[in-house]
């Protein structure tokens, strides 16, 4: 049976807020298998998709951009159902370049050819595609709480890309769900070290200073990950929480509100009403 992650499973795997993902899947960018209950539930191509869309958007890539690259892969590419994960779009020079079954072409159709280093390239596109593949099922094992084999997934394919943020993130979260905190701390620092705004690793490295009572450091890097994500509805919420235990009642207020703006019917929505009473 398909594995299907809910948007709010989708935004913590990702770090994209669920409001986010839901005006994605909105405009086109990625497409959800099913609604059930308000909820979106997306397969592993959905997540790839929403991944895509985050990671081009780190690199400066304007929405609109991605939009029109949809666009015309689908006109290019009409078996396409999901483009943004079924195609490798990187951003090289400015440019979008498309890879697709050995081959390199601009979203307009346009084939590239590059005969210097095909070899190597293809040696690290393998490697790509192998780590890709680990970390798609890494996720199907944390999604039904297989955790040895997340972790030892995670592991391996560190061991292929040791400067993947997204697996460096992930298996800090493993681990410290077996209580070795030094360990996942080491995690979340290599992984903000190779990308500093990066909107998940700031927001697990703040709940754990937050855990270990360093209230001035977690309220800084929950900042952080707003600063990445403003509609990041999960650090706003333990940003209030942090600034309220700190004495912060007026900031506590602004990230209550901001929650409530984001998400009204949210699972923390009554208990924050109540807070503001």
């Amino acid at each position: 049976m398909k594995k299907l992650f809910d948007h709010r499973e989708v935004s913590r795997l990702t770090g994209i807020s669920e409001r986010r993902i839901r005006s994605w899947s909105k405009q086109g960018l990625t497409l959800h298998q099913e609604k059930r209950k308000g909820a979106l539930l997306f397969d592993f191509r959905g997540l790839v998709a929403i991944r895509t869309v985050r990671d081009l958007r780190s690199q400066g890539v304007p929405l609109g951009k991605i939009k029109k690259c949809v666009a015309r892969l689908k006109r290019f590419l009409p078996d396409l159902h999901q483009p943004l994960a079924e195609v490798r779009i990187n951003l090289v020079k400015g440019r979008l370049i498309c890879g697709r079954h050995r081959k390199r072409f601009t979203p307009e159709g346009q084939l590239l050819l590059d005969f210097a280093g095909e070899e190597a390239k293809t040696r690290s596109r393998h490697s790509l595609e192998a780590a890709e593949a680990l970390f798609s099922q890494a996720l199907e094992d944390e999604q039904a709480e297989r955790w040895d084999e997340a972790k030892r997934k995670y592991e391996t394919l560190l061991t292929l890309l040791p400067r993947h943020v997204d697996a460096l993130v992930n298996l800090g979260n493993i681990i410290y769900l077996e209580g070795k905190e030094a360990e996942a701390a080491a995690h979340y620092f290599q992984a903000l070290r190779l990308d500093p705004g990066h909107a998940e690793a700031n927001y697990n490295f703040a709940n754990l200073l937050a855990d270990r009572g360093d209230l001035d450091k977690a309220a800084l890097f929950y900042q952080r990950a707003l600063e990445t994500d403003q509609d990041f509805v999960e650090a706003h919420f333990n940003l209030a929480v942090t600034l309220e235990d700190k004495g912060d009642m007026a900031g506590a207020r602004r990230h209550w509100e901001r929650y409530l703006e984001l998400d009204p019917q949210g699972e923390w929505a009554e208990y924050i009403k109540k807070r503001l009473d």
